[in-house]
């Protein structure tokens, strides 16, 4: 850790909310911070840059959202000093909220967020899914629905105006404390891109974690935030086919009581493309 600029380290404990890298609380010369670690090449082989590009959006972040956003402290993007590539940030207080959010304060940073400039050179956006290569679920009980949206995101996607996206804003990288948002975390794929993306991948793990209605009700929050908004259920039908078959991403908020399923979590799959097939 000296390496990366402090001493007299010591390890709290463990982050349960790091997927794909391994997140720590630690205290560093008395004040706690988080250090993230990619352990394996996996993330690293495909986004070489993935450490820059997140202290790049820290930084770009904090002064539009405030101190909602950790502050980048250290980085060592090839781990030629610290091992492996790392990051070092503040630590926030509050835990996420899995369940029953309230969708006008779910909807406010992503409004404050795309609506500013980020001040700094952020990578393109990257689709989580091929088009070329959906299919329908093996596993799904509404077939019918699945092969609309697969047909859907075969087709050229929307051409919209890029903005500062998050990129992967759920309820997992949210914190909140007496009932106020205290973190918004998580931004390793912090890009520019369309809106769509970022109210996608909101929509379809509120589907998900609680049903389609909380799905519902973040879009119609959002667009009273920004009325000019008009939502392509393409977005939509791309965020369900970038979801692995195990849905791990979702299951990883079991951690926070979510009290989720696979078997459940597929169901929930299927209303929500019934709901966007019929969107259509």
């Amino acid at each position: 850790m000296e390496a990366l600029g402090v001493s007299e380290v010591h390890d709290v404990r463990s982050l349960a909310f790091g997927v794909t890298s391994d997140l720590r609380l630690i205290e560093a010369d008395g004040t706690p911070l988080v250090f993230r670690r990619y352990e394996t090449d996996e993330i690293v082989d495909v986004h070489p840059r993935i450490i820059e590009h997140e202290a790049l959006a820290l930084a770009a972040a904090r002064p539009i959202l405030g101190a909602v956003v950790p502050e980048p402290i250290a980085t060592d993007p090839s781990g030629a000093r610290a091992g492996r590539p790392s990051l070092l940030m503040t630590f926030l207080p509050g835990n996420p909220v899995v369940h029953g959010l309230d969708s006008r304060q779910l909807a406010l940073p992503l409004a404050h967020l795309h609506a500013s400039e980020p001040g700094v050179d952020l990578p393109r956006y990257q689709h989580w899914f091929a088009p070329e290569k959906v299919a329908i679920p093996a596993w799904t009980t509404k077939p019918e629905a699945w092969s609309n949206l697969m047909s859907l995101v075969r087709e050229s996607e929307p051409d919209e105006p890029h903005v500062f996206l998050h990129r992967d804003f759920h309820p997992g990288n949210l914190l909140w404390q007496r009932g106020k948002l205290s973190g918004v975390v998580d931004w390793p794929f912090s890009c520019r891109g369309p809106r769509g993306l970022d109210v996608a991948h909101t929509r379809g793990n509120l589907a998900l974690v609680d049903d389609a209605a909380a799905a519902s009700r973040f879009l119609a929050a959002y667009r009273d935030l920004v009325p000019a908004y008009t939502h392509n259920s393409w977005w939509d039908a791309a965020d369900l086919f970038s979801w692995d078959g195990g849905f791990a991403g979702v299951l990883a908020f079991n951690a926070f009581g979510a009290n989720l399923n696979i078997e459940l979590l597929r169901s929930r799959a299927d209303a929500w493309a019934e709901v966007v097939a019929d969107a259509l």
